[in-house]
């Protein structure tokens, strides 16, 4: 064994060389180990939701110990996969068991899909045979979505790359002073209500008495809120350890997360016009859209769009930051 000689530069190089070298970019964990008494690099690139990707400007697949390029015929199949959100959360938890899941979360859930969507579920199966007819379980081994959404501790299974940060800014610039700030760490469903709620204390609303129980009106009308919260979770690149952030300031509110477009069907300009649905997480998009949060239509912007303009506020900026950083900005009056 020969070993290196390895500096914080080298592994600088090595890691963007990677990045500069593939599409969609690839980001690898790179680090230096002691072996038989040698400086050695190791390099690790986990199994990507957006497979496939090109290396030099050509596609290739690793078979066994060798590296192949890939034919025309598979390209295109591996990019319709992609197309249709398989990926990232269909994986499996190895490491992962029944006793990680709060099975109190998963009926909660069944009911209100019952309800919210007519899902027709008996509540009294085990949980594991509800998780495998909802493609959250399969062969005995949980999914990432099953942990992302149902877990007690998600923590235990994904080192931040699924938390949403919270904070509320007494300036439009800078980070410095805060009014109120708060990081939800649970799971999806709790975190998307806990951010909800967030927002509600640290917006404008005004109530107006009337029977049974009077009317709140936001600031910004509460289905945008919801669409904004909601894709943010559901559209995340959760591969990506950044996590999803919303700002409220004086005079605007943003949503922003890890992303991806998938081009050409949908791009910054289509998110304005009637589109297709692309959601990045199939499994946790169709856990959203039992709940009765999410549509499978490709209608959400339009809805954010429409809901401003019903009232009487400015259109929402859409932007795609570094190609990887999808934000949505609303102002405030």
């Amino acid at each position: 064994m020969e070993g290196q000689q390895v500096s914080d530069d080298t592994l600088k190089n090595i890691a963007n060389s990677v990045l500069l070298n593939t599409e969609p970019k690839l980001y690898p964990d790179i680090k230096k180990v002691e072996l038989e008494g040698k400086t050695c690099i190791h390099i690790h690139i986990g199994e990507s939701p957006i497979k496939p990707h090109l290396a030099f400007g050509k596609p290739f697949a690793r078979v066994g110990p060798t590296t192949q390029k890939l034919s025309s015929a598979q390209y295109e199949m591996m990019l319709m996969r992609r197309m249709n959100g398989y990926g990232f959360d269909y994986q499996p938890v190895e490491e992962a068991s029944l006793d990680d899941i709060d099975e109190s979360a998963v009926y909660k859930f069944i009911e209100t899909a019952n309800q919210a969507r007519n899902l027709n579920e008996n509540l009294t199966l085990p949980v594991e045979l509800l998780l495998e007819k909802l493609e959250l379980m399969k062969n005995g081994r949980l999914t990432r979505a099953a942990i992302l959404l149902f877990g007690k501790n998600p923590r235990k299974f994904f080192m931040g790359n699924y938390e949403i940060l919270c904070g509320a800014f007494s300036e439009d610039k800078g980070h410095d002073f805060f009014l109120d700030n708060h990081e939800f760490d649970d799971n999806l469903f709790s975190n998307y209500n806990a951010a909800l709620s967030f927002v509600h204390r640290n917006i404008v609303s005004t109530y107006k008495k009337g029977p049974p129980n009077g009317v709140r009106t936001w600031e910004v009308p509460l289905p945008v809120l919801q669409e904004a919260i909601v894709n943010m979770i559901v559209h995340k690149n959760y591969r990506i350890g950044v996590k999803n952030y919303i700002e409220i300031r004086p005079s605007w509110i943003s949503f922003s997360n890890p992303g991806f477009l998938f081009k050409p069907s949908i791009t910054i300009e289509k998110l304005s016009q009637p589109h297709l649905s692309r959601p990045g997480n199939i499994l946790i998009a169709k856990a959203f859209f039992w709940s009765g949060l999410f549509e499978n239509w490709g209608t959400g912007t339009l809805r954010i769009i429409e809901e401003l303009k019903k009232a009487g506020k400015k259109a929402p900026e859409f932007s795609f930051e570094d190609d990887e950083i999808f934000r949505l900005k609303l102002y405030r009056n």
